[in-house]
């Protein structure tokens, strides 16, 4: 779990460094000039505080901790990018959690997650095939999936939150809020702020930069 630690807390500021890049390129550019939306090369820079994003869509949405059931729809294939924000997705999960559903064709690539999950917070991850999807249950759907069509229109006149992390884009709005894709929908998520470093472009980099460098020469050193 060390290892695990290190690396989800290398990749997060990693990530935060992203999102501020993302955001500078989102400041500067003009809108007709900026490039159109693909979910096949998408990088959604908000993965980092998705565990932020869930709390504030279901105190909106009226669902408690002890009756949420979130379901994750595992990537299409074998993308470092995707693997990482599921990675880190998982390891920020709010321990209160009482029903995890892992939706996936590659069940060995969790099988340690699920094996960590039930010795340490007791919860046991259940893993279904995306063939099977339909005979399962979940109230909270986060889809890591880019071009499939797994969920249909299910999702159209159900109470199912259905948050598609590549098909739409998240954007952010005038008082910085993140305008949440939920469904066909939009869900504004306010009171998440970025570091206090943001602010000024070349300071942040470099804070960033430096913190990072840090973190790798002590994680090598063991």
């Amino acid at each position: 779990m060390l290892f695990q630690s290190l690396w989800a807390w290398i990749y997060l500021l990693r990530t935060r460094k992203s999102i501020h890049h993302v955001e500078g390129e989102h400041a500067i550019q003009d809108r007709s000039s900026k490039p159109a939306f693909s979910p096949l090369t998408y990088k959604n820079p908000y993965i980092v505080f998705m565990h932020k994003i869930i709390a504030s869509v279901i105190l909106q949405r009226k669902i408690s901790f002890q009756r949420l059931e979130l379901v994750i729809i595992d990537a299409e294939e074998n993308r470092d990018q995707d693997d990482n924000d599921i990675r880190a997705v998982l390891l920020e999960l709010d321990q209160r959690l009482n029903y995890l559903l892992l939706v996936t064709d590659r069940p060995e690539r969790y099988a340690d997650f699920a094996d960590e999950m039930y010795e340490e917070n007791g919860l046991i991850v259940q893993l279904a095939a995306k063939s099977l999807y339909r005979q399962t249950r979940g109230n909270v759907i986060l889809d890591f999936e880019r071009t499939s069509d797994l969920m249909g229109k299910t999702t159209e006149c159900s109470k199912t939150v259905y948050l598609p992390i590549y098909k739409r884009p998240w954007e952010v709005g005038e008082n910085l809020d993140i305008l949440v894709p939920v469904g066909y929908n939009t869900l504004v998520v306010s009171g998440i702020s970025l570091p206090a470093e943001s602010r000024d472009s070349f300071k942040y980099e470099r804070f960033m930069n430096d913190k990072i460098d840090r973190l790798d020469r002590e994680f090598r050193k063991g």
